[in-house]
């Protein structure tokens, strides 16, 4: 007697990374806002319990700004991907909680620098290098997403949730030197 739904879903994303380098925590990281779009396959087993599984794409990435000497150094990068979500849902009434793995793929990303120092301004911009090898960003995202929501009516609702990244996504990176995405979502 299951009952299968679908649905889709769009909002926006505040993003970061935790980084670590030498084994110290990298603190200047701020969140960056993006996008999330998606569609969704909801797998009702009963009145209380559903499986809910979807396909995303969204942005995550990081802003960091830092001085250093009478340099001023501002960093963004933006990442865009694919995510394939998986989560069990716990539906009481008109609210519900959901949790459950995540795994993303990378499709594109960009960097850009900015710099400066006593008036002048110097800009870069490069686009993200994937792969294992050191200095590149591997495409291999796997997390668990948690969250929340309320159905307004049968066609629309709104859910936050934060997705935490428990793949290290740096290059030949170890235990002391990694990056994990994060990211709160509303949609």
């Amino acid at each position: 007697f299951a009952q299968l739904s679908f649905g889709v879903k769009a909002g926006v994303n505040f993003s970061n990374m935790m980084f670590k380098a030498g084994g110290e925590k990298v603190d200047d990281i701020k969140f960056k806002p993006g996008f999330n779009i998606g569609a969704f396959a909801d797998f009702e087993l009963s009145d209380l319990l559903a499986v809910e599984a979807g396909l995303n794409v969204e942005t995550k990435g990081f802003k960091m700004k830092e001085e250093i000497l009478d340099n001023e150094i501002k960093a963004t990068t933006n990442i865009f991907y694919v995510t394939v979500p998986v989560d069990v849902k716990l539906t009481f009434g008109s609210f519900y909680v959901l949790a459950g793995p995540y795994v993303g793929i990378a499709a594109a990303g960009k960097s850009k620098t900015k710099t400066e120092y006593k008036g002048d301004t110097h800009k870069d911009s490069e686009s993200l290098e994937f792969g294992d090898d050191y200095g590149k960003t591997k495409r291999l995202d796997l997390g668990l997403g948690l969250g929340a929501g309320y159905e307004i009516n049968d066609n629309l609702g709104v859910r936050a949730g934060y997705d935490l990244g428990l793949a290290n996504l740096q290059g030949k990176g170890d235990k002391d030197n990694s990056s994990k995405n994060g990211s709160i979502n509303v949609s």
